[in-house]
């Protein structure tokens, strides 16, 4: 016989944030597959002053990666097995831990926008659902997959895809995106002529969507 048990495992968690210890808007930024927070963070903090409070942790789980000289630590959100298009792990782990998380770093409810990159935008939807006071949800080169998440009607949802990415394909990204509208969310859908890579045509678009924030 197999079955399943729930595990609970606690560790030391690596998470990159903004030194500012007053702020009034906080920014949650994820990091795509085998990547790590540090990724998001080197490339986004610096766009903002001392009233943002700029957060970006390593995925819970770890996704390494092969060197010449050994492994190096590398993260991931979930686990998908897109042959038997089945997950190994779901959203929902990293999404709850994501959302303690923002209950500790951000203990009076500021108000919270996400920006997720490829896997971390993914999970976005996903943690913005579990999360409190969330003003936005970006995604960049991913999908919002409105099956798995309970759409906030008071956020605003925007994805940004490229239409050369071979990775995730703009076109699905849109169809799944007018049915994330069709279902009452609000938002907008963007498509630059880039490919996947995180590059800074895509940086400078997400912030351009941020508005006061940036």
């Amino acid at each position: 016989m197999k079955t399943s048990f729930n595990i609970p495992i606690s560790h030391e968690h690596q998470v990159y944030l903004s030194e500012n210890q007053e702020f009034d808007r906080v920014l949650l930024l994820l990091h795509g597959y085998q990547l790590n927070g540090q990724f998001m963070f080197k490339r986004y903090a610096d766009s903002f002053g001392q009233r943002v409070k700029v957060i970006a942790p390593n995925a819970p789980f770890l996704a390494p990666i092969k060197k010449a000289d050994g492994w190096e630590a590398r993260y991931s959100w979930y686990f998908y097995d897109s042959d038997k298009m089945s997950f190994i792990i779901n959203y929902e782990p990293a999404a709850k831990w994501l959302a303690s998380l923002m209950e500790q770093v951000n203990p009076l409810g500021k108000p919270l926008t996400i920006i997720g990159y490829s896997q971390g935008g993914f999970i976005a939807p996903k943690v913005a659902e579990l999360a409190t006071n969330v003003e936005k949800v970006i995604g960049i080169n991913s999908i919002f997959r409105s099956e798995r998440f309970t759409i906030k009607p008071e956020a605003q949802y925007i994805q940004i895809n490229g239409s050369l990415d071979d990775i995730v394909p703009s076109k699905q990204a849109k169809t799944e995106f007018d049915k994330l509208i069709g279902k009452g969310a609000s938002g907008q859908f963007i498509e630059l002529e880039e490919g996947h890579p995180l590059n800074r045509n895509l940086i400078k678009r997400s912030l351009e969507t941020l508005g006061a924030l940036a």
